[in-house]
């Protein structure tokens, strides 16, 4: 999936009015009040004024989603716009179940296998999350024009479609950045690293100061692969040599990613990632980061919210930045790994879809994600957000932007994109190995071509 619509469809919406409120960051920024709804108010006074005073029917709506933080960040504002419409249709009840990421996808599983999918799930428009979904005939085909005047940046939705028809609705751009600590990198006498070298340099000074340079998500492991795709278009300047590996018109052992996995995995053999990485789920590479025992975390730009987190400290949400992946000779640090991912899907076996698709044109209504999104700090919506900049964007938000402004080219992360579960499974695991020495990067290329030819029927 390429993400090249991305960057030119936001940008050209939000940064000037971003840029033109730079002048005092608010590193304190908290979610917005929760959203209010005169339409509700209206219909509750013609309704009374009609006389008509039938109780509406009782409803119970089971939302499972992967925002598993619910007191802060993105799983904040989804709570709070939860709550919100509960209060303003009494007779709906909304029943979460919030899981991390990784759990969450293994008990999506569950319930597919059961037909017992929760009303509104988490989706990923991706091939590797909805194809199996989507080939059991499991998720309601949405009605697009239900959805015209939400305001969803043109080419969002693709992700989110198969054969013409509506399947989801997203929830947020993504692209990758390194979080940095800017506390620990001034202490150790260490600048913002432009090239690939300059990273490996800092690895080696934090390392004899005993830091742990980057926290890492091994255990998780869906990071990974985009970590290659980094490391491969800075060895090619090309982001467009993995899809061709990908739809098996060059082989992995092509050279270029072959001395990608080698630089790769030399990099985990300089200790690059943090004590323990390979055993680290989201949660537990983010709280190192957060605690200040990382000092840089890769991570995509929905961890925005790390700035206003109040698990973490003062200090630490002061000086929590964000840069580019470095440059390399051929790859510039204005090509990042970009996309639209997480999103909402409602089952198509739901005995209340009507009234789950009611609430996610509440929920996407400009006024609540698109703005509480923004305004609390906590992601870059998929929608226009332009007219709810206020100019008190937090530090971190204005260097989020600023890597998004300055990008040049962009692609999704095919190795994630494209493939059914098992292929996403053996690739992760092939990254797990190499990065582990468990495997050379001649086998490791082997692996990666023995899961695309299967997945390509070969």
């Amino acid at each position: 999936m390429k993400g090249k619509g991305i960057k030119l469809a936001l940008m050209s919406l939000m940064l000037p009015a971003l840029l033109a409120g730079c002048g005092g960051g608010n590193n304190n920024a908290k979610a917005t009040n929760a959203p209010t709804n005169d339409k509700a108010e209206a219909t509750a006074e013609a309704t009374a004024s009609a006389g008509e005073n039938t109780p509406a029917e009782k409803i119970t709506l089971k939302f499972f989603t992967a925002l598993a933080d619910r007191a802060n960040g993105s799983g904040k504002v989804e709570q709070d716009i939860i709550d919100a419409y509960m209060k303003e249709n009494p007779n709906v009840k909304i029943e979460v179940e919030a899981l991390q990421d990784e759990p969450y996808k293994s008990k999506i599983k569950v319930y597919a296998s059961s037909n017992q999918l929760p009303d509104i799930i988490q989706a990923w428009g991706q091939p590797s999350f909805l194809s199996p979904l989507l080939d059991n005939d499991l998720l309601l085909e949405l009605n697009s024009a239900d959805f015209e005047g939400n305001q969803f940046v043109s080419g969002s939705m693709d992700g989110f479609s198969k054969d013409g028809k509506l399947y989801g609705l997203p929830r947020g751009a993504d692209y990758m950045v390194m979080y940095y600590n800017k506390k620990i990198f001034a202490d150790n006498g260490i600048e913002v690293p432009k090239t690939t070298d300059d990273l490996l340099a800092a690895v080696k000074t934090l390392r004899a100061k005993k830091i742990n340079p980057i926290a890492m998500n091994g255990m998780d492991a869906w990071t990974l692969p985009i970590w290659y795709e980094f490391v491969a278009q800075r060895q090619t300047g090309d982001f467009n040599t993995m899809d061709e590996a990908v739809a098996r018109k060059i082989s992995f052992t092509d050279p270029s990613l072959v001395a990608a996995a080698t630089e790769m995995q030399q990099f985990a053999d300089a200790k690059g990632f943090a004590d323990g990485w390979l055993t680290a789920d989201y949660g537990a590479a983010r709280n190192l980061f957060g605690q200040g025992q990382a000092a840089m975390f890769f991570m995509g730009a929905w961890e925005s919210g790390l700035a206003t987190d109040e698990n973490f400290s003062e200090e630490f949400r002061n000086n929590v930045g964000a840069f580019a992946f470095p440059a390399s000779a051929k790859g510039k640090a204005t090509d990042d790994a970009a996309w639209y991912g997480g999103g909402y899907a409602v089952s198509k076996n739901s005995k209340h879809a009507e009234a789950a698709v009611d609430f996610l044109k509440y929920f996407f209504a400009p006024e609540h994600w698109s703005k509480m999104l923004w305004q609390a700090g906590a992601g870059t919506p998929a929608q226009q957000f332009d007219q709810f900049l206020t100019g008190n964007e937090t530090q971190l938000q204005k260097e989020l932007i600023e890597v998004f402004s300055s990008m040049t080219s962009s692609s999704g992360t095919p190795l994630q994109d494209v493939g059914d579960d098992e292929f996403k499974q053996k690739v992760m695991e092939a990254h797990q190995s190499l990065l582990s020495d468990a495997i050379t990067p001649e086998e490791f290329a082997k692996a990666l071509d023995a899961a695309s030819d299967k997945f390509a029927g070969k």
